[in-house]
């Protein structure tokens, strides 16, 4: 079982990393636009920003189209704002340092909380095993008391080490 929680725990971390790979280096206008959050207030992307004359929106996208044009890449591009705005301005965070944490969370929680289930699963299908193979007519919080053939073994055994012990 060891093995194949690490097997798991190294998926999971593969997934978490290979989401948090930067792949904006040939972007379409959409693309870089979806990637910046508008700062009007509104909280959408600058793509999908529903304000009629956004005065963030609506210059940037204008902005976005003709540096292309240019042939500036995308990845260029968001640079630029990002020195201009800051990180608040990407739509999703950078995926390195504690940003990171932002990427790889949500992946490992679902792993924890599943491996914590199943755990706690396998251990109460074991105590409904153990109580269904042979105490159901007694109360799980008695001991179990041997019958007396069984002590009287027990007790010749005991005799039987201890003489052994005193030679």
């Amino acid at each position: 079982m060891s093995k194949l929680l690490l097997a798991s725990m190294a998926l999971v971390a593969l997934l978490g990393i290979a989401a948090a790979v930067d792949v904006r280096a040939e972007m379409a206008a959409s693309d870089v636009e979806e990637a910046l959050t508008c700062q009007c207030g509104c909280g959408l992307t600058v793509r999908s920003c529903n304000h009629l004359e956004c005065s963030f929106a609506v210059p940037v996208r204008k902005e976005i189209a003709e540096s292309l044009a240019r042939g500036e890449t995308g990845e260029e591009i968001l640079n630029r704002y990002k020195l201009k705005y800051g990180e608040k301005v990407l739509s999703s965070p950078i995926p390195e340092g504690f940003n990171l944490l932002a990427w790889i969370a949500p992946y490992a929680s679902i792993f924890i909380v599943g491996t914590l289930m199943l755990v706690l699963f396998r251990r109460r299908l074991r105590q409904r095993e153990l109580v269904s193979t042979g105490s159901e007519e007694r109360d799980s919080s008695s001991p179990v008391v041997p019958s007396s053939s069984e002590l009287d073994q027990r007790r010749a055994r005991l005799r039987k080490e201890v003489e052994e012990l005193e030679q």
